[in-house]
């Protein structure tokens, strides 16, 4: 489970309305970056779901190769666990909450 707060941080982005995401640790740290379109597919068959998106590069440090990056698999899989993370954190606070205080007597 990555820490959203501790790995990313969303940028404003000059190109579009959308934030961009700045990886803050690790392995693409300075790497930004946006998320396109996402899609979740159900597989009931096997009770998983399977989640494709695409991405833009924004910004990356001198070490690493715009195309290779692109293409990399371990970094497409970093994202893949960030926006899943995202996604769980998002949903988890829309779980609906009793904030009716009256008392249904009066």
């Amino acid at each position: 489970m990555i820490d959203i707060g501790k790995t990313i941080q969303f940028v404003e982005n000059d190109q579009s309305e959308l934030y961009a995401l700045k990886v803050k640790e690790g392995k693409y740290k300075d790497v930004i970056y946006t998320y396109g379109k996402v899609k979740v597919s159900e597989d009931p068959e096997n009770d998983q779901a399977k989640l494709t998106f695409d991405f833009k590069l924004e910004s990356w440090p001198p070490k690493f190769k715009k195309k290779k990056l692109e293409k990399s698999t371990d970094f497409k899989n970093f994202m893949g666990d960030v926006l899943s993370q995202l996604l769980e954190d998002d949903i988890n606070n829309d779980k609906p909450t009793n904030t009716d205080t009256q008392d249904d007597n009066e």
